[in-house]
């Protein structure tokens, strides 16, 4: 079966494009693709699902729910999550009015049970329970935020500079560090997040002083947290309760705020002023800056248009 023409099928009717970024579900189990449109209306989203199949929702931006008869999610902007098929369908729907754009790995249950076999007694009871063909129900599991590393591996994956190989091997890497992250019982906390403390507030006020002059850089939040002398995990939780938002979407905004600065004094031109601020890909900075400021970098400056921090 020709999967790009089962899933242009199923997206024909919004305004943006689908994209198949690696692999192929009917031939090797597992497929990475990714919407990106604005949604004029309510669109059902669910026309592009597989029986059989877990699939995982890398949610970057815009909002849509996936339901059955019995529950219901939201996957919300900046949200991970996952959805399972039975022989039963589930129904999905993206909210009209809003620029979507998002990821998913879709995984066959023969090639999911390959990938995670040994691993088994760690999953979630309900995903072993579909994994090894024992629910009837569909299964949908509640969203999170997505994780630094995963945002990070995500935007080199769509950045353009990995040559096609190089891009099929690291997309199937990807797909497995999002298998980790939402199928698995979570660890036991071991730090508790209690309303901030003038101690909790130092730290975030600190990774913002190293963010800022450090941004153009690429930013491993191992090395971050080794600075402030706390867990990656604690730093993350921390920073997001503090701020209202992640710590890669701090840095983009940072990022994008000081491109606009550089186009906005006519030092730059879009070329420079992405590369002086980190980025590698063109084309990936004029997709992302469109995104923050409301336009492209090329008909920038507006100066109604900076990022709030």
């Amino acid at each position: 079966m020709n999967l790009a023409k089962v899933e242009r099928g199923a997206w024909k009717d919004i305004s943006g494009r689908w994209r198949q970024i690696a692999g192929n579900f009917y031939a090797q189990g597992w497929s990475l693709e990714i919407v990106e449109s604005r949604i004029d209306g309510s669109f059902d989203w669910s026309r592009s699902f597989h029986r059989n199949s877990l699939e995982i929702c890398i949610n970057k931006l815009g909002s849509g729910i996936v339901y059955s008869e019995k529950a219901q999610v939201e996957f919300r902007p900046g949200t991970v999550g996952f959805y399972a098929l039975t022989e039963k369908d589930l129904r999905a729907e993206r909210i009209g009015g809003e620029y979507a754009q998002f990821v998913t790995v879709e995984w066959s249950r023969s090639a999911l049970a390959q990938e995670l076999k040994g691993l088994e007694e760690w999953l979630l009871p309900p995903v072993k329970a579909w994994l090894e063909g024992k629910r009837e129900e569909p299964l949908i599991g509640n969203p999170h935020e997505i994780s630094f590393s995963l945002e990070s591996r995500l935007e080199i994956l769509l950045s353009g500079t990995l040559s096609q190989p190089a891009l099929s091997l690291y997309a199937h890497a990807l797909s497995l560090e999002a298998a980790a992250e939402v199928l698995f019982e979570p660890m036991q906390a071991e730090e508790k997040i209690c309303p901030l403390s003038p101690a909790h507030k130092l730290i975030v006020s600190k990774a913002k002083e190293y963010l800022k002059e450090h941004f153009t850089s690429a930013i491993r939040l191992s090395e971050l947290a080794r600075y402030l002398g706390v867990s990656p995990s604690y730093l993350s939780r921390l920073f997001s309760k503090e701020t209202g938002m992640s710590i890669p979407v701090y840095v983009r905004n940072l990022r994008i705020e000081k491109a606009a600065e550089l186009l906005k004094r006519g030092d730059y031109n879009v070329t420079e002023a992405a590369f002086a601020v980190g980025y590698s890909s063109l084309s990936y900075f004029s997709k992302v800056f469109c995104q923050v400021m409301g336009c492209c970098p090329c008909v920038y400056p507006s100066p109604k248009r900076l990022v709030k921090k």
